[in-house]
């Protein structure tokens, strides 16, 4: 009878999975599909759904490129000036997004920026894709796991935006597990995070857990190159911009009052959630910090540890680092997928209704926030956590979890 039950609930679970992830995948294929015409069909640059912007993120990254390729990065980082370029290049009515990426950035913006806007787009995406699935198949994930992950709504949302959260997850993930076979050769593949921080944001405290100091030379190597190029190819004038100019404004996008309506309604930090909850900026600092500062102490803890199976050290480290960063969207949650479908398929696929929340939460999140104001997903990440932490621990005594 109970054997009876679970197949039951097993089965709801998963035809409620099913039904939600074909709707994402629809409105998916409902904003992309009509992009193609833009490679097949004369037409001019429009302003396209979901962000109401020619690509989405992608309209920042590539005339970024453009200007690095003219050394004008003061360009670059002031908001009003890049706007401008980028109506000039791209279209004069367009609605876009600001550049204020750390300036590693701009080496793959320039490789992009030689190829016309969109099919610079799509080859962005397809090239993003295919090396992403190879990475995280050198981590060692199975082909469905990757599958998976590559069509979970976090991919498909980042997808959308031309954003780098499935590379980067893919990185973090392939990263983590080669950092135990070849040290160096993983801490290098760390260190490209250095493109997008928020991502990598524990790796130090991971490599000091693991005292694997030959992958930390391969990451400090890595960053130290990607910021030396950055001073030989574009010059000190690059890193001032920066820090005179994108560095300030990325801290008046982060510090903006939350608006349930805005950018924040995917975000995934401690910080947005405070702030969602009514606290002053200097409270909400205080609780991420806090939190930050755990995360970091839980990673630690959590790789000198020698008892906890891989597969729930790399999911738990991908779960603290989402609580860890201040800054952070559901479309940086790939990662975050990978894990959950590979810690499922582990179990046989015995998924349960947390399963279908947390794999569906990259696209409830904004449908909630605009609804209730409130930004829940830390407490989703902790929920995750914590299960992840029972899990492994019963995983550690030998007995299954069900």
């Amino acid at each position: 009878m109970r054997k009876t039950a679970q197949t039951v609930w097993w089965t709801i679970c998963c035809g409620l999975l099913g039904f939600l992830w074909l709707i994402v995948i629809e409105v998916f294929w409902g904003k992309m599909a009509p992009r193609l015409g833009y490679l097949f069909v004369h037409r001019p640059i429009a302003n396209d759904p979901p962000c109401i912007t020619p690509e989405c993120d992608f309209s920042a990254f590539w005339p970024a490129g453009l200007l690095a390729r003219q050394h004008d990065f003061m360009r670059i980082y002031d908001a009003t000036a890049f706007l401008a370029y980028q109506r000039q290049t791209i279209a004069p009515s367009a609605n876009l997004e600001a550049f204020f990426y750390p300036p590693p950035m701009l080496f793959p913006s320039v490789l992009i920026s030689y190829l016309p806007f969109e099919w610079a787009f799509f080859t962005w995406t397809a090239l993003g894709l295919i090396l992403a699935a190879w990475l995280v198949h050198r981590a060692g994930f199975s082909w469905p796991v990757i599958l998976a992950g590559v069509l979970s709504p976090a991919a498909l949302w980042n997808t959308e935006l031309g954003q780098l959260g499935v590379i980067g997850g893919a990185v973090l993930l392939a990263g983590i597990a080669l950092s135990l076979r070849k040290p160096l050769s993983g801490g290098a593949l760390l260190g490209v995070l250095a493109c997008k921080p928020q991502i990598g944001v524990l790796v130090p405290a991971m490599l000091a857990g693991q005292r694997n100091w030959r992958a930390g030379v391969g990451f400090g190597a890595v960053c130290l190159v990607l910021f030396g190029g950055v001073m030989i190819w574009f010059g000190p004038s690059c890193l001032r911009a920066y820090r005179e100019l994108g560095s300030p404004h990325a801290f008046v996008v982060l510090n903006a009052p939350f608006n349930p309506q805005a950018y924040m309604n995917s975000g995934v930090s401690v910080f947005w959630m405070a702030r969602s909850l009514g606290a002053g900026l200097l409270v909400s600092y205080a609780v991420q910090g806090v939190c930050s500062l755990f995360a970091m102490a839980a990673t630690i803890w959590l790789w000198t540890r020698g008892n906890c199976p891989i597969l729930d050290r790399i999911a738990i480290t991908v779960f603290l680092s989402l609580l860890a960063t201040p800054y952070g969207y559901g479309d940086d949650m790939v990662a975050w997928s990978w894990v959950l479908a590979s810690l499922a398929e582990r179990q046989g696929w015995r998924i349960g209704l947390l399963d279908v929340l947390f794999w569906l939460w990259p696209m409830l999140c904004p449908i909630v926030v605009a609804g209730t104001g409130l930004l829940f997903t830390p407490v989703v990440v902790v929920a995750a956590l914590a299960r992840t932490l029972w899990g492994a621990s019963r995983q550690a005594k030998g007995t299954s979890v069900a």
